[in-house]
């Protein structure tokens, strides 16, 4: 450091990795070995055991003390350390368990995962960031663990759950998926006493629970059903007929709304588990078509479908580097050929209610932003451009009431795909520009949310990198639209707006 006080700013966030880093090394088996050779080697030996052990209680005792911000970083900066070390950390792991009283004091190690931030905003990041702390210190520790105490550890998360409500609840579901996928075979009895508070969680009927804390509950009913014994795989099916199904049925009853998008998101996540799992094929084809089923008897669960797309499909934003996809690419090819013209051939369906033929086109619009590039635009070229041009369509209509979440997601997912159209040049954008820009310049001024009146601009830098000497007849909508971009609130929306408009004014000069 440059200054004492640049020691003081970087100390406190550096104190969990050397902390972990140094306790660690000298809790190795290495490290102990070879004190233990050199001359005075036991006493050596006892004095490394005895440094580590030391520093393991300041690590506990760190890890007490510290903000709720803070805390997880000293369980990220431990997993990071344990799995930097491939040779056997038996001694070290049970001496770290011991100072963190594992496994009896679980649900402090979890406690706060999910609770609110300042900024709530970020809220999402947080709650993703300390979970994955959690779940690799779990993982690794289990992994360096004597097998006896890796395995108590384990089980004791969905035990600890099976029995708690609320936010305790919550944070230790964060941690479930990283205990459970090497207990689930063996130990199904005791894992599957979570599922329950697992459901309460996932469907949101559990009080007082965050966004956050809900998709992390969907992710742990997503392993229970994946790493389900494929003997407890039809009794674990039958609970969420039981639970779920009257409201996947024409004339049943929710009790409100909340009831019926909570079971088209918890089926939704079984269905995702069960189109991993291996010989689940059939399985997994029954609970897609009860949920276009929804569709068609205009169940409780109809309107909320498309949420359950959103789970089986999760909104990517496209950035430079590869997306992740929910679901395996050889399941999405399968649902393109199956599941897609089905949605298809309802949106298009005029003798079907409007809220009916929304809700297709969104679950449409939601499987096709999932699949790869090349898959949408080459096997699925028909009806990735007419989801895209209705969704345009629509897109400028719903401007006005464009502030619902559900909106905005669907306009993001339309806007990627004319990007992806885009940037691969299919014939139909140009063919399609006085469907297209009009609304795109409308909606890119209008929009409430940023992240859409972002994608518009997008659209429009690909439009001119790929047409830009067929954009002329637009000329007065596009330069409207760039003008009031770059004064737009939103600093990324005004730099991209900015960039477009210097590239049409390029484009015009050199032209």
């Amino acid at each position: 450091p440059a200054s004492g006080a640049s020691y003081v700013e970087w100390l406190p966030a550096a104190l969990p990795r050397l902390l972990a880093a140094t306790s660690v090394s000298l809790a190795s088996s290495e490290a102990r070995a070879s004190a233990s050779a050199k001359e005075g080697g036991e006493s050596a030996a006892q004095a490394a055991e005895s440094t580590a052990s030391s520093l393991f209680s300041r690590a506990a005792d760190l890890f007490r003390l510290r903000r709720l911000e803070q805390r997880f970083d000293v369980l990220a900066a431990f997993g990071e350390a344990l799995a930097s070390k491939p040779c056997q950390l038996e001694w070290g792991a049970s001496r770290l368990a011991a100072a963190l009283e594992l496994p009896e004091k679980l649900s402090g190690l979890v406690e706060g995962l999910t609770a609110a931030t300042a900024n709530s905003a970020s809220l999402v990041v947080a709650v993703t960031k300390r979970a994955e702390a959690v779940r690799s210190f779990v993982r690794e520790m289990s992994r360096q663990l004597p097998a006896a105490e890796a395995l108590a550890l384990r089980l004791s998360v969905p035990s600890a759950a099976a029995g708690a409500t609320g936010q305790p609840l919550a944070d230790l579901l964060g941690v479930l998926p990283g205990a459970l996928p090497d207990v689930c075979q063996d130990h199904w009895e005791t894992c599957s006493r979570a599922v329950p508070a697992v459901c309460r969680c996932a469907s949101g009927s559990e009080p007082g629970l965050t966004p956050p804390a809900q998709q992390l509950a969907l992710e742990a009913l997503e392993v229970l059903v994946e790493r389900c014994p494929e003997k407890n795989v039809p009794t674990l099916l039958q609970s969420f007929r039981d639970s779920f199904g009257q409201l996947l049925k024409g004339g049943g009853k929710a009790s409100d709304s909340h009831a019926a998008r909570g079971a088209a998101s918890c089926w939704a996540a079984a269905t995702c588990a069960l189109l991993r799992r291996q010989g689940s094929t059939q399985q997994a084809s029954m609970f897609l078509e009860a949920l276009l089923q929804a569709l068609d008897e205009a169940a409780p669960v109809g309107p909320f479908v498309p949420v359950a797309f959103q789970v089986l499909a999760p909104i990517q934003v496209d950035t430079a580097g590869p997306t992740r996809a929910k679901l395996p690419a050889l399941a999405l090819q399968q649902l393109s050929q199956t599941v897609l013209p089905s949605l298809e051939s309802r949106a298009k369906d005029s003798a079907r209610e409007l809220w009916v033929r929304r809700a297709a086109l969104e679950c449409a619009v939601s499987l096709l932003c999932a699949l790869p590039e090349e898959v949408a635009s080459s096997d699925c070229g028909d009806v990735l451009r007419w989801c895209t041009l209705t969704g345009l369509k629509r897109l400028r209509e719903d401007t006005a009431g464009a502030n619902q979440a559900e909106a905005a997601r669907f306009a993001v997912q339309t806007l990627q795909l004319l990007v992806r159209a885009t940037r691969r040049s299919l014939d139909w954008v140009e063919d399609e520009l006085h469907s297209i820009v009009i609304p795109i310049s409308e909606v890119s001024n209008k929009h409430q949310v940023p992240l859409v009146r972002l994608g518009c601009f997008q659209v429009v830098m690909a439009l001119m990198q790929q047409s830009h000497g067929h954009m002329a007849p637009f000329r007065k909508q596009l330069q409207e639209s760039l003008r009031r971009g770059v004064e737009d609130p939103c600093r990324e929306v005004r730099l991209l707006a900015v960039a477009a408009l210097n590239n049409w004014h390029c484009g015009n000069s050199s032209g």
